[in-house]
C-alpha cells in the first residue's frame, strides 16, 4: 500500500511540476503590468511594445533580434500587437484576447496587463 501512496504521490508532483512549466512557456509576466514573450523577443506594458522592458526581461540579444526582425518597418504599430501563443493585445483598447479573431477579452492576461 506505501508503495502506491507513494507512486501517486510522485506521480502529482511530475505532473504540477510539468504543469507549472508549461503554464510559463514563451509567454510570461515577470510582474503585474507586464507580458514578456522570449519567442518574439519583446516585453510590453499597458502603452505597448517596450524595448526598455525587453532589455530589462529578456536582454540585449532579445532587443536586437527584435530591431533586425523590424527593421525597414516605418509604420510599425507598438501599441497592437501579437505574441506567439496567439495572444492578441490592443493598448488603446486595454483589452487581450486569446486570439485577433476572438470578441471576448481573455480576463487573465487583460487584468495582468492593463488591471482590470
Amino acid at each position: 500500500m506505501k508503495i502506491k501512496a507513494i507512486a501517486v504521490t510522485a506521480l502529482i508532483l511530475g505532473l504540477s511540476t510539468f504543469a507549472t512549466a508549461k503554464g510559463q512557456g514563451n509567454v510570461y509576466s515577470p510582474e503585474q503590468g507586464v507580458i514578456c514573450d522570449k519567442k518574439s523577443n519583446f516585453c510590453v506594458d499597458s502603452q505597448g511594445i517596450s524595448m526598455g522592458l525587453t532589455k530589462e526581461y529578456l536582454g540585449e540579444k532579445a532587443v536586437a533580434k527584435f530591431e533586425k526582425m523590424t527593421a525597414g518597418i516605418t509604420d510599425m504599430d507598438m501599441s497592437s500587437y501579437t505574441l506567439s501563443n496567439g495572444l492578441s493585445c490592443d493598448s488603446h483598447q486595454k483589452i487581450c484576447k486569446k486570439s485577433k479573431w476572438d470578441d471576448k477579452a481573455d480576463k487573465h492576461w487583460t487584468k495582468i496587463l492593463f488591471g482590470t
